[in-house]
């Protein structure tokens, strides 16, 4: 699976540009020309909100370019034994 539009479903290659750490410039759509995936700058409870409201957008972000970004990684914590 590759990296979609949030806004139209269309392929994108990346959806961003990092120029230096802390710096990124969010890629447009060649087909719509809107911002190809504006949740990647939300936090996750605006994230969360969308998909309860059903919106296509945050569905779409979820599955198809949520897997590809590390900062939602989540980091396993090795079990402490007692």
């Amino acid at each position: 699976m590759g990296l979609l539009c949030v806004n139209c479903g269309s392929p994108v290659i990346a959806l961003y540009i990092q120029y230096s750490p802390g710096n990124i410039r969010l890629t447009k759509c060649a087909k719509c020309k809107a911002v190809a995936d504006e949740y990647i700058e939300c936090e996750m409870m605006i994230l969360l909100i969308d998909l309860i409201l059903h919106k296509t957008k945050a569905y779409r972000h979820l599955f198809f370019n949520m897997p590809h970004l590390n900062k939602y990684e989540l980091q396993v914590r090795p079990k402490r034994s007692t």
